[in-house]
């Protein structure tokens, strides 16, 4: 019974990154180490994921190939080192419970961010600036390397910039392949990979890709505010069972 539920929270899990990767801006893939951590300890949820988010990453830099913007990149990409570094030097340093309650704060955190009111309108709009580039990249490389969270921090810069459906995709896209790819060596520095995991991992290959597919597919024919606000619900959901899952043994 038990590896039946790990296996459907799995797959649900990964569908749902696939598909927030390549169609949404990476907007729920937030959901899927709060929802594995369910039935595994958090730092393994991470470490499945990185893999299979690496494989997405390629197949979506593909799809949005030569559509990003470059001086934003530039601005991003460098200070996500930063924030992945302070992940790593955090990561082994708290434990499960800790992990589990500073997950579901940032699932919260993630929804009541996202939803916050008036943050999609033009006039908040303005051009890029290097220290919110730097600051949203740290933010998000900290983010992303203990929940793969970094959507966020990178929306709420990225949503200022005047940019295009597409380029706002793609940009998002071209970020966070190279992010996951920073956070490779760390985590194979805190021994998190082992035979299971990989074992895992590539099972789940084929439910990335057709996650990534129908991204792209949804992308053109389901509105993102509905795909979105389906998504915020669970994970809300989850972060508050996370919260109270961790604080019931730590009180």
């Amino acid at each position: 019974m038990e590896l039946i539920l790990f296996w459907s929270i799995a797959v649900i899990a990964v569908l749902i990154t696939g598909i927030s990767k390549s169609g949404f801006a990476g907007g729920a893939g937030a959901v899927a180490v709060p929802l594995l951590s369910l039935v595994m300890p958090p730092l393994q949820a991470i470490a499945l994921m990185l893999p299979l988010l690496i494989i997405m990453d390629g197949f979506s830099v593909k799809l949005w190939w030569g559509q990003y913007n470059r001086k934003l990149l530039i601005a991003l990409i460098p200070a996500s080192l930063i924030g992945v570094a302070i992940g790593y030097a955090t990561a082994d340093q708290l434990s499960e419970d800790w992990i589990r309650l500073l997950l579901g704060v940032i699932a919260i955190a993630f929804v009541v961010i996202q939803l916050w009111p008036n943050q999609n309108k033009k006039e908040q709009q303005h051009k890029p600036n290097a220290v919110l580039g730097a600051v949203a990249g740290a933010s998000a490389g900290f983010t992303s390397f203990l929940a793969h969270a970094g959507g966020p921090p990178l929306n709420m810069f990225l949503l200022k910039q005047k940019l295009s459906r597409t380029e706002f995709l793609a940009t998002a896209v071209y970020f966070f392949a190279a992010i996951n790819l920073f956070k490779l060596y760390p985590y194979i520095a805190l021994e998190q990979f082992n035979k299971q995991i990989l074992w895992q991992g590539a099972l789940l290959i084929p439910v990335a890709l057709i996650g990534v597919a129908l991204g792209k597919w949804l992308q053109g024919h389901l509105p993102q505010k509905t795909f979105l606000n389906i998504i915020y619900v669970l994970l809300f959901g989850l972060g508050c069972k996370l919260i109270y899952s961790a604080l019931s043994e730590l009180i």
